[in-house]
């Protein structure tokens, strides 16, 4: 018997997907396959939210008790448990987000910058809603070089693809406040020039004081080309946690057929529970981690070549990059622009993004 959880007679009837008890109980394997977590997780993710799910007994039938019922949302069952799923999602998100999504102080966001100056990531990189006619809420979210949720801004609605989007959202009007306490400017290593700590976004956001973005157009000069290759390699992060989260809770294969309300939730609690899982294989050699091994998110290899991850490899999702949200104008920041473009192109200059340029041209 592996793990101290066992699930009830009366849900594996609710559910066809518990239907093999025996498999994911006695298999770590096929736990994991069935729950995207360990057996130790699961009771210990169990204990904090149990509490918030339990249901008393009543004269007419026994509750469904609280494990079963996050076993049931950890598989998304059908409309005969749509009520169970959106309870326990509310209550993953609500009981985990003080945990593992906590708004980060100045200590945080540096150690979130030193993590990404440790890194060398691949390119690629964006902000996802569906854009495909179907209705759609927006997922807007900031994250760190380990691919965890640092903010995140959820159920705007999908039509909303033009400045609103962003300006409306709490991160963005935070940004704009100057209410996120980022730490004060510091000398880029190897200057003497002062950069403030920036947000990396693509081509869908505005630049804005702290929120840096590409170059617009095709027809680029060498500098401007390596400066937006550059920040692709960093905003890749973005698009691997996205990856990874909907690759692994398969419910965003296909659009989410439920209200906007457990939509939300859902999408909430699926946040969380990567941070989570992501957060407690931290610990654990990347031999032995099954959420998100070495091979599954984008790696580089010491020539800075970028190997895609596994999670490229699976079928289509149902989300898609967010369309342009403000202008091409270079104003304001425009000096930060050109001290970070001259970083790039000089002190900071890498052997790969010459490669990199000279084997995919300027565009």
């Amino acid at each position: 018997m592996v793990g101290s959880t066992h699930f009830s007679k009366t849900t594996i009837k609710r559910s066809v997907y518990l239907n093999r008890r025996d498999a994911f109980v006695t298999d770590t394997e096929s736990y994991f396959n069935f729950f995207r977590m360990s057996p130790q997780l699961f009771d210990n993710l169990l204990s904090i939210v149990g509490p918030v799910i339990a249901k008393k007994d009543t004269n007419y039938r026994d509750s469904i008790q609280p494990k079963d019922r996050l076993a049931l949302t950890l598989r998304i069952g059908r409309s005969t448990t749509s009520a169970i799923i959106k309870e326990t999602c509310e209550a993953i998100s609500s009981s985990l987000k003080p945990i593992v999504l906590a708004k980060p102080d100045q200590n945080k966001w540096l150690d979130i910058a030193e993590a990404y100056y440790e890194t060398a990531p691949p390119k690629s990189g964006s902000r996802f809603h569906n854009y495909k006619g179907t209705f759609s809420i927006i997922l807007l979210a900031c994250v760190d070089a380990n691919y965890k949720f640092v903010l995140v801004d959820i159920g705007a609605e999908g039509h909303n693809s033009d400045g609103g989007v962003f300006r409306n959202s709490i991160f963005g009007q935070s940004l704009e406040k100057g209410t996120l306490q980022l730490p004060c400017p510091l000398e880029i290593a190897g200057t003497t020039n002062m950069l403030p700590f920036l947000f990396i976004g693509d081509e869908a956001f505005p630049v804005k004081n702290n929120l840096m973005r590409p170059y617009p157009g095709i027809a680029l000069s060498k500098d401007k080309a390596i400066f937006n290759y550059r920040l692709s390699r960093a905003r890749r992060c973005v698009e691997n946690a996205f990856g990874i989260m909907a690759s692994r809770f398969r419910i965003f294969r296909k659009p989410l057929v439920s209200s906007l309300e457990s939509s939300t939730f859902a999408v909430a609690a699926a946040v969380c529970l990567h941070n989570y899982i992501k957060s407690a294989e931290e610990g654990v050699p990347f031999c032995e981690r099954r959420y998100c091994p070495l091979d599954y998110a984008d790696n580089v290899s010491p020539d800075g070549c970028i190997n895609d991850g596994k999670w490229r490899t699976e079928e289509a999702l149902a989300i898609n990059r967010l369309s342009r949200t403000g202008s091409n104008m270079y104003s304001r920041q425009a000096e930060d622009i050109r001290t970070l473009l001259n970083y790039f192109c000089h002190e900071g200059a890498t052997a790969w993004q010459d490669a990199h340029i000279a084997k995919n041209g300027k565009n």
